[in-house]
């Protein structure tokens, strides 16, 4: 695997889902951009125009309820609080790395937006599958959340790199005889 493939994959990793948006973190793209996350949460404060809603917004307790097995670990602030983290959809990531200023913020949004676009690419490429499942009326009764499922897997195969390539292979061998079904 090249390094810009490993690197790609990495990315991939750290991107979430919440309030049925990918995003990033607020802590990965401070690590990506090789800046602080003060230093991000300062730059969406003086160009709030730039930042609604659909590009960033702050996770609260109900977001990190709802994600159910995702990970998300709350900063301290002190010995008694915690800070929510804010995240970003693929136009506040790419939109940030224009208002840091740096070249390794510009570099590094272009290739997360390229990050996000391999993840939708490997999503659509298997919802051409699930679109023919779909309409077989025999198959259609047991994989009726398989579309969901193959999501939700995806990113959660790219957060165990140990258990990643048995279940991505095992789904690969899935898709495979339902194809051979199909035909």
């Amino acid at each position: 695997m090249t390094t810009k493939k490993r690197k790609l994959l990495e990315v991939t990793n750290n991107i979430h889902i919440f309030r049925d948006q990918k995003v990033m973190l607020d802590r990965d793209l401070a690590e990506l951009y090789d800046v602080e996350i003060r230093v991000i949460n300062q730059a969406v404060k003086r160009n709030q125009n730039r930042f609604p809603e659909d590009f960033c917004f702050k996770l609260n307790t109900e977001d990190l309820e709802a994600s159910g097995s995702q990970t998300v670990i709350l900063r301290k602030t002190n010995s008694r609080n915690y800070m929510y983290p804010t995240v970003f959809t693929e136009q506040g990531a790419y939109a940030l790395s224009f208002v840091l200023r740096s070249d390794k913020a510009v570099e590094m949004g272009l290739f997360i937006a390229r990050a996000f676009t391999y993840l939708r690419r490997f999503i659509l490429k298997n919802e051409n599958l699930m679109m023919e499942l779909k309409n077989n009326d025999h198959l259609s009764k047991t994989f009726s959340n398989f579309e969901k499922r193959i999501e939700q897997n995806f990113i959660v195969l790219y957060k165990n790199n140990t258990d990643q390539k048995k279940k991505f292979s095992a789904i690969e061998k899935r898709l495979k005889k339902l194809e051979k079904l199909l035909k």
